[in-house]
């Protein structure tokens, strides 16, 4: 996992993670947000289900002194969608690999206004799963593998391509 996080930075880092707006869905421990947080954004949500875990979030969050950067929100990422606001300009994704590629979490988000005009969003999944193409107004512009771990990274499709 801490290979593949360095690689996700190491390909955001010249999209400019200083000041941005960021959602870690999926959290787990939260590596990906206080990672965020660490190479300068603004401020991270963090959504995770399980109380165990959202409690180390914020011991974390904590630790790194990130605590007043950051909102953990213990509930799923499908209600999440519901309740968050703003405009993120990073979406950094690591489902449960036991389960399907989220192509509706997706969609949902590309339908809700949450993304910045020129945001990212990320999904970590199994190699063995791909990855679609599209997902609603969702592009996929990459798809990386790393052993058994790939990244596919989407962007909002831009309105002129609609025209």
């Amino acid at each position: 996992m801490d290979r593949v996080r360095s690689a996700l930075f190491s390909i955001l880092a010249p999209m400019g993670m200083e000041n941005a707006v960021v959602a870690d869905l999926f959290a787990g421990t939260g590596s990906l947000g206080i990672e965020a947080l660490s190479r300068g954004a603004a401020h991270a949500d963090f959504v995770e289900s399980n109380t165990r875990q959202c409690a180390d979030i914020r011991a974390s969050l904590q630790a790194t002194k990130f605590l007043e950067l950051a909102t953990v929100h213990e509930t799923t990422v499908e209600h999440s969608l519901r309740i968050l606001s703003g405009s993120y300009d990073f979406i950094l994704m690591d489902p449960p690999y036991t389960q399907p590629f989220p192509v509706s979490v997706l969609e949902e988000i590309a339908g809700t206004g949450l993304l910045a005009p020129d945001a990212v969003l990320v999904v970590g999944h199994a190699s063995r799963v791909p990855s679609p193409e599209r997902c609603g107004s969702l592009e996929r512009w990459q798809d990386r593998r790393y052993g058994d771990s790939s990244l596919a990274f989407y962007h909002p499709e831009s309105p002129e391509k609609t025209l």
